[in-house]
């Protein structure tokens, strides 16, 4: 979710097909416009979750948004996408993970530091009981203990899925990269059996498992979206055109709600979620590769979707704290009212975002990256 769809330029080493390579992009804009509309998904969801919207709107409102929690999902996708797609074998393990920590450990700080002002004043039911989870939380390990899942600021517990996601990243793309389309397509179909088989993995599992927050029942997700990239750089695969991934996913986001199979555990419908979600990430990046430009593609979109992450992270502490004006913080109000508390929500969220992103994303970022150590090699070489 937190990626940002600018790379390096990618090596590709395709061999003769009858479809052509995709270009050395160094851009896949479509997949920064990709992050925003995900992040409204999220938004749509938790406006439902806090109960902004009462009588049949707030049914029909749910009906379009209680699936919204799988944008999560498309982050996650996109993160593998994004990073194989820019890998740089001469780029070491330290310089990698100092990029990423660069990326989203400043922001990640400031969300934490904003849920506790929040939890003290407006928010108290997002409280954590004790220091522990919340030190948890900061060191982004708090969603390897389900309870604990939502301590600190509750949207980062994606970020400790992409911790882990980050570090076992290395170890991965070496493990992949330069395989045969043979070996990468039984990878990708392994992650999706994975994937449905994640709620059972949790319930039998002898220590306490999530299937939806502990990172290790996520990675087949990010894995999934490595491999596809991968694909694309290194066998000239080129995925089906958008008029098909775009209702695959359509439909991937309806079955998420789906039940799991008779008297299992097993959620197929979810391993069409991620498959759908996976599909559509590849369609819109091949788009962009082969010079095909989508509407995600445009300049405010570009822009919104740079802010999609700092938006992610504030998100919901700005609806709950709107919200807090109400005795049990559900206002459950009539459509036109709700909608237009909503919209401040939004609006508040979104200039929130744009601070945090100038004043603390970039600049921070900037300034440990003055710390990698093969930019540090090759100024003293």
């Amino acid at each position: 979710m937190i990626i940002s769809s600018t790379t390096t330029a990618p090596r590709i080493d395709a061999s003769p097909v009858a479809s052509p390579p995709p270009r050395a992009a160094r851009h896949l804009p479509s997949l920064t416009g990709l992050r925003w509309a995900t992040a409204m998904l999220i938004f749509g969801h938790h406006i439902m979750a806090v109960q902004y919207i009462g009588g049949q709107a707030g049914t029909v409102w749910g009906f379009l948004f209680e699936a919204g929690k799988t944008g999560v999902t498309l982050f996650f996708i996109l993160s593998g996408f994004v990073l194989a797609w820019g890998y740089k074998p001469a780029q070491s393990a330290r310089s990698f993970w100092l990029h990423r920590a660069a990326r989203i450990y400043p922001l990640h700080v400031a969300g934490v530091g904003l849920a506790l002002v929040a939890a003290a004043t407006l928010v108290p039911e997002i409280r954590s009981d004790g220091a522990a989870p919340v030190a948890a939380n900061l060191l982004l390990l708090n969603g390897w203990i389900p309870d604990w899942w939502q301590a600190g600021n509750p949207a980062s517990w994606s970020l400790v899925c992409e911790a882990f996601f980050y570090l076992t990243f290395p170890l991965v793309i070496r493990l992949v990269a330069g395989r045969s389309a043979r070996v990468l397509w039984a990878v990708a179909a392994a992650a999706l059996v994975l994937v449905a088989l994640a709620p059972a993995i949790a319930t039998a599992s002898p220590v306490p498992m999530s299937a939806a927050s502990t990172p290790l029942l996520r990675l087949p997700e990010f894995v999934l979206g490595v491999v596809l990239a991968l694909l694309m750089k290194q066998t000239a695969w080129r995925p089906a055109p958008l008029r098909f991934a775009v209702p695959l996913a359509v439909l991937g986001y309806a079955l998420s709600e789906a039940p799991t199979l008779p008297g299992t555990e097993i959620h197929p419908g979810l391993a069409i979620t991620v498959g759908g979600f996976a599909l559509l990430v590849a369609s819109l990046a091949s788009a962009d590769a082969h010079r095909s430009s989508t509407f995600l593609a445009q300049p405010l979109w570009q822009e919104l979707g740079r802010l999609s992450f700092a938006f992610y992270l504030v998100h919901l502490l700005v609806i709950a704290s709107v919200s807090s004006a109400w005795p049990d913080g559900h206002p459950e109000l009539h459509w036109p009212r709700a909608l237009a508390l909503a919209a401040l929500a939004f609006a508040i969220s979104l200039g929130l975002a744009w601070l945090l992103h100038r004043g603390v994303e970039v600049r921070l970022q900037r300034v440990l990256l003055r710390f990698d150590p093969d930019r540090r090699g090759v100024t003293a070489r």
